[in-house]
């Protein structure tokens, strides 16, 4: 079990092999590449996660974080996450497994029309498959909320640290 902090969040992966940071300056160095916050390596697959968190106590404009996911900025910021990502694992080799590409957005006020909207307006940006490709870049791409992350992923998977106890 691997536990990971992402700003007032803390994301636990029960059964996978490995977690890590992707998006750390000291990996990475002076690149100007867009990443992911975390990988998570299963046996069978890899899941991109890239979390945002408007709801954050300490977040510093919740208003513009709504503004970009609206307008369509946001899911170009995270097409653009995703694809940097991608090729980073695949230079490296490591682009074997099936890939997974779950957003967290954490924000109470998120309803499911607008949730589901730029989950198919992330799946067009990105796109997963091609003609031309030997496989699909991603087996799917997901933007969930908390309710749905702890649905698919247990209770006790995410919590909000601010508060103490399951967010």
């Amino acid at each position: 079990m691997t536990t990971v902090r992402e700003f007032d969040l803390e994301l636990t992966f029960s059964e996978a092999k490995s977690v890590f940071h992707f998006d750390d300056a000291a990996y990475h160095g002076a690149s100007t590449a867009k990443r992911v916050d975390f990988i998570a390596e299963y046996e069978d697959r890899d899941i991109f996660v890239e979390i945002k968190d408007p709801d954050d106590p300490a977040a510093k404009d919740p208003e513009a974080f709504e503004k970009k996911l609206k307008s369509g900025e946001l899911v170009q910021s995270l097409s653009g996450k995703f694809r940097d990502t991608l090729f980073f694992r695949s230079i490296q080799g490591k682009g074997e497994r099936a890939i997974v590409y779950i957003a967290l957005i954490s924000m109470k006020k998120l309803d499911s029309a607008l949730l589901l909207a730029k989950q198919d307006e992330l799946k067009r940006s990105i796109p997963l498959s091609h003609a031309d490709w030997e496989r699909d870049c991603a087996t799917s791409c997901i933007v969930l909320n908390v309710a749905q992350w702890k649905k698919q992923f247990g209770d006790h998977s995410l919590r909000r640290i601010n508060e103490g106890a399951a967010a």
